[in-house]
């Protein structure tokens, strides 16, 4: 009968801190799979329309708050009879955390969320706050990852436009090193090197007469001339201002004397009083300004000069046929003519005219 091997107490204390480390080995897993990982879970069964990145043991959050994670992913069988479901391409199983139960409902819904731009895709359940509680094995609304499918729609997008840029950049410099436009010919002419050339010396021979003093702006830079005299009047301005702060002069006078105040406040006293007086209709030029008789003669009077110019200009009256009859002017010339020769002939012999007869009784 064979002799039974008695185990010693090295290979004893071998096997057990075999087993402690397999226990911790376990333990540690269990830890790193999620949130309270010893405690009792139960099952929830979600569809998205993709899960690219998503790893069998991936985190499961609830607002960002980790109560589990990936059970099971696989494809959605196919039902006869019944059109696919796009939305509904692949089944994922969520194993959580009994103690959150309570914050995932009929209203929760489960989506993708990638960490990071590039990172790991995880689950994330919005909570809910109205719906029923979700049981053991019941389906959770999923929907699907909004924000990376915008993402990679926009860096489509942007790539296009970058395409696009890229070929008109290359579009412009292929015209530049042909010489073509304006920037084309300031890079591939060599005159207009020689014209900025030209003009960089006559500036910099600009610049070394301004410094020589030669030309008004040298002058003006050079010479202290302009300088002298703007000290001298700002020192003219200085005792002028001098002169004024003590009195002196008819500005400083005007400026200090109160007397001028007053008798300015006078002037306007009575020039408000005076306006008063016309607009009360008060004296000559109170009558001329508010009494409307005045007015009215006035008008009557340009009436009656109006009338009377129309008669001046009508031939039909005396008035308008001595200035525009012919016949008159001439008659009045004939007048005035022998008159005239009336006056010599008297000047020459005034005894003919001047007759006295003297008879006595």
């Amino acid at each position: 009968m064979p002799q039974r091997k008695q185990l010693t107490w090295t290979e004893l204390r071998v096997g057990l801190f075999v087993l402690a480390g397999i226990v911790l080995v376990v333990i540690g897993i269990f830890y790193v799979t999620g949130t309270g990982a010893l405690g009792p879970k139960y099952r929830l069964v979600t569809y998205l329309p993709e899960v690219d990145g998503l790893a069998i043991g991936a985190p499961v959050a609830i607002n960002g708050v980790e109560v589990g994670n990936v059970d099971s992913i696989a494809i959605t069988p196919i039902t006869p009879g019944q059109p696919p479901a796009p939305n509904r391409n692949v089944e994922v199983v969520l194993r959580i955390s009994r103690n959150f139960q309570d914050d995932i409902r009929s209203d929760s819904y489960a989506t993708l969320v990638t960490e990071g731009f590039l990172g790991n895709r995880v689950v994330t359940v919005q909570r809910g706050y109205t719906g029923m509680v979700l049981r053991d094995g019941q389906e959770i609304p999923g929907r699907e990852e909004r924000a990376m499918k915008e993402i990679v729609e926009r860096g489509a997008d942007l790539m296009q436009n970058l395409s696009a840029l890229s070929t008109q950049v290359n579009d412009i410099v292929g015209a530049l090193k042909k010489g073509q436009g304006t920037l084309g010919k300031l890079i591939t002419d060599e005159t207009a090197y020689n014209h900025i050339n030209a003009v960089l010396s006559r500036i910099d021979q600009v610049t070394a007469s301004v410094q020589q003093g030669q030309g008004t702006l040298g002058k003006l830079v050079a010479s202290d001339e302009l300088y002298t005299k703007f000290n001298s009047s700002a020192g003219r301005l200085e005792n002028v201002m001098n002169a004024i702060e003590q009195q002196k002069g008819s500005l400083g006078k005007f400026i200090y004397d109160p007397s001028v105040h007053d008798s300015a406040v006078q002037f306007l006293n009575g020039g408000n009083a005076l306006l008063s007086d016309v607009h009360a209709g008060r004296g000559t030029l109170g009558k001329l300004a508010t009494d409307d008789s005045l007015f009215a003669t006035w008008r009557q009077t340009g009436q009656n000069l109006s009338n009377a110019t129309a008669n001046l200009n009508s031939k039909d009256s005396t008035a308008g046929k001595f200035f525009d009859d012919p016949q008159f002017y001439d008659n009045m010339t004939g007048v005035a003519g022998d008159l005239r020769l009336l006056l010599n002939e008297f000047r020459q012999n005034p005894s003919k005219y001047l007759k006295v007869k003297f008879s006595l009784f």
